[in-house]
């Protein structure tokens, strides 16, 4: 698959350093993972935020930090609660050689003649579905497309996705991804409800190893940022 290039470089700063740090342009991050030493980073915050805000969890980066390069996924952002602006980013480094657990956003696409012709009301009840894979093997998303459903009533399951090779789906195949309805009275309608899941990586038989003095960045930044949370 296609990766996202970015780059950033060793960071230095800790504790009230970081709110000099961000004063200065730059966003703090991290990068762990399985054999890994925590890594503190810093990005430049005009570039870093351009590329992660149109990234979800499984959108495989390049990470270039100094002269050595990191294959990481996104795995959390922590954000101003007023400005909504970049925090603190983490970063997974995902091993090559071993299947990782992920969530993959659904798309869909096309057209339902159900909902074309007789008004159906389309409804999905699945955002993402958790696969597992090696790394090279990863997605963006998964496509789906809506010409089957013709007709009221009709269903797309997960058995039915034609999943990409070196994908395997670690739900129930029987779970439905998106229906038809008809359509109620207009005083019975409610809007259908998708239920959206934090996106989580995790390695097979492999847990996070948390960054070393992160809790001392937290508890050291100024009241007026946003707290990041214990790693």
């Amino acid at each position: 698959m296609s990766s996202i290039e970015l780059k950033g470089k060793a960071r230095s700063a800790v504790g009230k350093g970081l709110f000099a740090l961000r004063t200065s342009g730059k966003i703090p991050a991290v990068i762990y993972g399985p054999g890994l030493d925590a890594v503190p980073i810093e990005l430049e915050t005009k570039l870093a935020a351009q590329t992660l805000n149109s990234l979800t969890g499984s959108t495989l980066i390049k990470l270039s930090i100094d002269q050595k390069v990191y294959s990481v996924l996104l795995r959390d952002i922590q954000r101003d609660s007023i400005r909504r602006t970049i925090m603190h980013a983490d970063f997974y480094a995902v091993p090559t050689d071993r299947a990782i657990r992920v969530r993959v956003p659904i798309h869909l696409t096309g057209e339902s003649a159900a909902v074309r012709d007789f008004s159906g009301i389309l409804v999905q009840t699945l955002a993402d579905l958790e696969v597992e894979c090696l790394p090279k093997d990863l997605v963006d998303g998964i496509t789906i497309d809506l010409a089957p459903l013709e007709k009221i009533g009709d269903s797309i399951d997960v058995k039915d996705i034609a999943l990409p090779q070196g994908i395997r789906v670690l739900i129930d195949t029987d779970e439905t991804v998106v229906t038809v309805t008809a359509q109620m009275a207009e005083e019975e309608v409610v809007a259908p409800v998708v239920e959206a899941v934090p996106t989580e990586v995790e390695v097979i038989d492999k847990g996070k190893k948390l960054e070393e003095g992160e809790e001392e960045e937290a508890a050291a930044a100024p009241a007026k940022e946003t707290k990041e949370p214990k790693k």
